[in-house]
């Protein structure tokens, strides 16, 4: 059941990958994500990416961005009346892909990241993400805004995509 769940997370995001289609980017084409803090270099160069959560045995997947990615992990944050906090609440396993587009017919890379997903309630982590994201400021202070959530993917388990290990991904590495 749990192979079958993790083949379909699979699918959905490399399907939902091909149809984001490609922007020419330059590309070291000689980069790979080895070690942790090459995912974390990986990921603040791309920090967008497809999330994927369980919800009643039925994988969803949606875009999110991090807002914060260094030793302790990957942050995100989402309004906790949607959907995705809901089944992250009852289900905090995930499967996050970034990728990094190519150029020209060049596919490029993706980098996979799957873990357990923890809530951060810290004021100071709160304070970092209002300063990054003034918006937020409408919805409340870091002191207080109920409805807005902060997690992160802080040890789990990395994989690096490209053409040529297409037929034999690389091995998944763990992190921390």
């Amino acid at each position: 059941m749990k192979k079958e769940l993790f083949f379909k997370f699979s699918c959905l995001i490399f399907f939902i990958l091909i149809l984001v289609g490609v922007r020419v980017q330059a590309s070291d084409a000689n980069f790979k994500v080895t070690n942790f803090d090459e995912c974390i270099t990986y990921v603040k160069n791309n920090p967008n990416g497809f999330l994927a959560t369980i919800d009643k045995k039925q994988p969803h997947v949606r875009p999110m961005t991090v807002w914060l990615a260094d030793k302790t992990g990957f942050y995100f944050y989402t309004s906790k009346v949607k959907n995705v906090y809901a089944q992250l609440a009852v289900y905090p396993v995930v499967e996050i892909a970034f990728h990094e587009p190519g150029v020209g017919k060049d596919p490029g890379t993706i980098l996979r990241i799957a873990g357990k997903v923890e809530f951060v309630n810290d004021l100071t982590t709160r304070q970092k993400l209002w300063a990054l994201c003034p918006w937020l400021n409408e919805v409340g202070t870091p002191e207080k805004a109920p409805t807005i959530a902060i997690f992160r993917i802080s040890q789990g388990k990395f994989n690096f995509w490209t053409w040529e290990n297409n037929i034999k991904p690389g091995p998944w590495v763990s992190f921390p």
